[in-house]
């Protein structure tokens, strides 16, 4: 199992997108399986976070792997571009 904590977004950052309005923070964290490559958890922390836990819910219970992952472009520019960022820092 590998975890990941991830920086959504900070002013600043200009490897980050300003999700939302300038000076968005959060963090978020994503518990991986590394034999199957597939979601066990993801924890989001800031404004709008509650957008992104059904693509979670979804992703966990449904088994999605994170090459089929890396293959939904998430609604942009929204706070779901956090997926992007997260199968990046990952190694996607």
């Amino acid at each position: 199992m590998e975890y990941r904590d991830t920086l959504v977004g900070s002013a600043g950052d200009p490897d980050r997108p300003r999700l939302q309005s300038p000076g968005y923070t959060g963090r978020a964290k994503l518990v991986v399986d590394e034999d199957r490559r597939v979601l066990l958890g993801a924890t989001f922390v800031g404004p709008a976070t509650v957008d992104l836990l059904h693509g979670a819910t979804i992703a966990v219970t449904g088994e999605v792997t994170l090459d089929r992952l890396w293959h939904a472009v998430p609604a942009f520019p929204t706070t779901s571009e956090i997926w992007l960022n997260l199968l990046l820092d990952y190694g996607m």
